[in-house]
């Protein structure tokens, strides 16, 4: 079976981390609340959503692929 699932979770953990180190930073220093916040936001969904896409990757290799 061929699948990207790996490459997606790795960006999106990449991309989220990213997002909380550097944006957030850089919107907290130019006094932008509300571009902050939907960084914040934003860098979370995407590392939520590559660790659930992570754990039902492993749910989904152990208990249905066989």
């Amino acid at each position: 079976m061929i699948t990207f699932n790996n490459y997606t979770i790795l960006l999106l953990l990449i991309t989220g981390l990213l997002i909380l180190v550097f944006d957030v930073k850089n919107y907290g220093k130019a006094n932008m609340p509300k571009e902050k916040k939907v960084a914040v936001i934003a860098g979370c969904l995407n590392i939520s959503l590559g660790v659930i896409s992570f754990l039902g990757y492993l749910a989904y290799e152990k208990w249905f692929w066989k």
